[in-house]
């Protein structure tokens, strides 16, 4: 820019992250279910302290430490949920509660097939820029 700031652009998310900027709108649907009933149908666990349907992240990477070797197809796909949400909340989309995540992304994950289309980076890039303004207005 002509009076020397910097922008980030989507160019710079998708080379600094690799994300795809191209793909389906990330986009979630608050659903009809209750938090617990769906955290426990694709996380296969709940937390005590489930509040509003945000989530610790450090219960995250307490309770899916470690995949077991023997785990079914069904546990490591709840393992990869897990390690999916956990960076959503602390890399992606972190703000300044500093150690929890919504529950509405796990949703994105919910269908892996459906997750590899979505453009991440230009959710990433639009998130940034609602978080600066938020700051900007305090």
């Amino acid at each position: 820019m002509s009076f020397g700031e910097l922008t980030i652009t989507l160019e710079d998310v998708a080379t600094l992250t690799g994300l795809a900027i191209d793909g389906d709108a990330v986009v979630v649907d608050i659903p009809d279910e209750d938090w617990s009933a769906m955290c426990l149908r694709l996380l296969g666990h709940v937390p005590t302290d489930l509040g509003g349907g945000i989530i610790r992240i450090a219960w995250l990477k307490e309770t899916f430490d470690e995949l077991p070797l023997s785990a079914s197809p069904q546990t490591t796909e709840q393992f990869a949920r897990a390690y999916a949400l956990s960076l959503m909340g602390g890399v992606l989309f972190s703000d300044r509660s500093g150690g929890s995540v919504h529950l509405h992304y796990l949703l994105l994950v919910e269908d892996w097939c459906r997750a590899g289309r979505f453009a991440w980076g230009a959710a990433v890039l639009s998130y940034l820029y609602r978080e600066m303004g938020r700051s900007a207005c305090r």
